[in-house]
């Protein structure tokens, strides 16, 4: 199967591998695209682009630091929601650890302490979402250089990544819920689309993008929702032409979407 993109982004995804393979050579298993590209659903304004890289032996504070500052001058040809990028070494995969171990992070949520070099480049860290990744890389990823997906990346337990998916979810939530009580606001396009995304999977096991799961959630959901999920794919599919949406149907959708998904939590 063949990504289908731009021409550009095949440059930036290049340009993205050759960086590793420079830099770690013999060290370097493979890295591997996964999330909104992968699955044909880019928003070139509020999608980043989604990679995780695999290698054999932990990295050194210095090449954590230099693949950093490779990464924040690549960023800036990235979309605007940046690249987000975690690197792993083969033995967290093997058994499958949950919350993931990794050894570095990259997303437009921490470039500014890379730019400032205040990151944190030696503690131990943890990623409930890497359990998300994987089960997306292994249904719908693309192998941009090395290994093959299924010859790395280990079965995710359901229970897992409903897991992972439920922390997500109670997030945007909260967020919604200390939202605005005026009669309209703008729609929440990541929260609302997410929720339908993790309830696909709940009701039908469907692995979905964030549009397929606003469309299936246009299908599935009670009608009374039906203008909320509208605005969301309207506003996923082409920024800025979604109208606002009604304050308190929206929060009454995030409490019926996380309260379902709460309820399916292991």
């Amino acid at each position: 199967m063949e990504l289908k993109t731009s021409d550009w982004m095949k440059d930036f995804l290049s340009e993205f591998v050759q960086i590793f393979v420079e830099g770690f050579g013999k060290n370097l298993v493979g890295i591997y695209l996964h999330g909104s590209l992968a699955m044909e659903s880019l928003n070139p304004v509020s999608s980043d682009v989604d990679l995780l890289v695999v290698v054999r032996d932990r990295l050194s504070w210095d090449e954590k630091n230099g693949l950093g500052q490779r990464l924040l001058q690549l960023s800036e040809q990235a979309p605007p929601n940046g690249l987000e990028m975690s690197i792993l070494t083969l033995d967290s995969l093997t058994p499958f650890q949950y919350p993931t171990p990794y050894e570095l992070h990259f997303s437009n949520g921490n470039k500014e302490q890379f730019a400032q070099g205040t990151i944190d480049l030696t503690s131990d860290l943890t990623d409930p979402d890497l359990a998300a990744h994987f089960v997306i890389t292994k249904a719908r990823g693309f192998c941009l250089y090395g290994e093959s997906i299924d010859a790395i990346f280990p079965d995710v337990p359901r229970d897992c990544y409903l897991d992972s998916l439920a922390q997500d979810a109670e997030w945007s939530a909260q967020k919604i819920a200390q939202g605005t009580d005026h009669d309209e606001c703008a729609v929440p396009v990541y929260g609302v689309l997410n929720f339908c995304r993790v309830l696909a999977l709940i009701e039908q096991d469907l692995i979905t993008s964030k549009r397929e799961g606003g469309q299936w959630g246009l299908k599935n959901l009670p009608p009374e929702y039906k203008p909320i999920l509208q605005e969301a794919l309207k506003e996923y599919a082409v920024s800025g032409t979604s109208r606002p949406v009604d304050c308190q149907r929206l929060k009454a959708f995030a409490r019926y979407a996380n309260s379902m998904i709460q309820q399916s939590r292991p």
